[in-house]
């Protein structure tokens, strides 16, 4: 019996400790935010089992980049309501590449420090591993300004923001601005060009590659960098890419650490592996040379 007992105890001792949930409501406005504006319910919090059941159709994309916990919090002032929806990602490359992704054309307001875009209906922002949107659900542009307050009151709690060393890797010179991307996998790497599919890169919703158009003297192009752990796994994804790539791509010419294909649109791209990086330069209006 003692030795039951004592066997017991080992098993519970050794047992993995549950996971303890962040409760990222913390990091929200508080009820009654600039004296007027009271919380509406508690917090609703969404994981990855039930994020479908609140993006209707997106799902996907957030769970590629990496998502964690989406806590939302609705408030009201009268007849106005406001309504947060903080994303914790990750890491902060997910965050930016959910915030790339949804942001589009970039159209900032005065007052708010973190890289943002804003317009009478909602503000969306990142910082660190979270993706933030604060909604205006009466869309009264008289209301617009709070936005500002709402998403400086959460920024302030939020972890520190970091560079996202990802998007240094795309060239400066040339590069359209707006148009910088991130991927970690199928779904975000097909708004920016279809190279084959599923993950055709080999990022496996881990690494994380940029994406970004360019313009130049010889013509518009979009350039693609995937850069890898290692030389070795690099040239898998190279060889993974050529062996599989879409078939509207026809390989033109081949060479051992490059090759070019011609799409339906008579339009061409070039991927090229040196060392743990891997580009993929595409929509070229004339065969490279």
């Amino acid at each position: 019996m003692m030795k039951t007992i004592l066997f017991s105890l080992v098993v519970l001792l050794l047992a993995p400790l549950p996971a303890v949930a962040i409760d990222d409501a913390a990091l929200l406005p508080p009820d009654g935010f600039l004296g007027a504006w009271k919380k509406v319910d508690a917090a609703k919090r969404f994981t990855e089992a039930d994020l479908y059941g609140y993006i209707d159709g997106g799902a996907e994309l957030f769970l590629e980049y990496g998502f964690e916990q989406l806590t939302v919090q609705k408030y009201r002032n009268g007849s106005d309501e406001f309504a947060v929806e903080a994303y914790r990602m990750a890491d902060s490359p997910a965050a930016a590449g959910i915030y790339l992704m949804k942001a589009g054309k970039e159209t900032p307001v005065i007052g708010f420090r973190e890289r943002h875009t804003a317009n009478r209906y909602q503000l969306m922002f990142y910082r660190n591993r979270y993706f933030v949107i604060v909604n205006n659900l009466s869309g009264k542009e008289a209301l617009a300004p709070l936005e500002v307050k709402f998403a400086s009151a959460i920024a302030s709690k939020l972890p520190a923001a970091v560079p996202t060393a990802e998007l240094q890797t795309l060239p400066r010179a040339g590069l359209v601005p707006g148009s910088a991307r991130l991927v970690r996998g199928a779904y975000g790497l097909q708004a920016v060009f279809t190279l084959g599919d599923g993950d055709i890169l080999l990022l496996e919703r881990k690494l994380t590659a940029a994406a970004g158009n360019y313009k130049s003297a010889t013509g518009d192009y979009t350039l693609i960098v995937a850069t890898y752990t290692d030389a070795a796994q690099a040239r898998r994804a190279f060889d993974h890419l050529q062996k599989n790539l879409d078939h509207y791509l026809k390989v033109v010419d081949q060479k051992p650490d490059r090759f070019v294909f011609v799409d339906y649109a008579k339009q061409y791209g070039v991927v090229s592996v040196v060392g743990k990086r891997l580009e993929a330069r595409v929509k070229l209006a004339q065969k490279p040379k």
